[in-house]
């Protein structure tokens, strides 16, 4: 069987061969990880850090107001709870 180097017409490419260095292959695990966050994502990530301080900050402020504007419960109506049953239903 003679084999043509110069003939590459029947050649098919099943799928393209990966390469990567150790480095780049390190690189990966680390942000498949979460322990890395890549440059591209590094604004998305520090956007959701300030929405969440922001979203921290407003509930803070609605639980201070409500704290402020709240009445507490009268105390004999707290000491004197009715003596209630819940029906038996089978």
């Amino acid at each position: 069987m003679d084999f043509d180097s110069s003939d590459n017409s029947n050649t098919k490419y099943s799928s393209k061969i990966k390469t990567q260095t150790f480095k780049q292959f390190q690189l990966g695990r680390l942000i498949k990880d979460g322990k890395v966050i890549p440059a591209s994502k590094l604004a998305e990530a520090k956007e959701q850090a300030l929405q969440r301080v922001r979203d921290f900050e407003a509930a803070s402020e609605d639980q201070q107001r409500h704290n402020r504007t709240a009445t507490p419960p009268p105390r004999d109506k707290l000491e004197q709870l009715p003596l209630t049953r819940e029906r038996f239903e089978e």
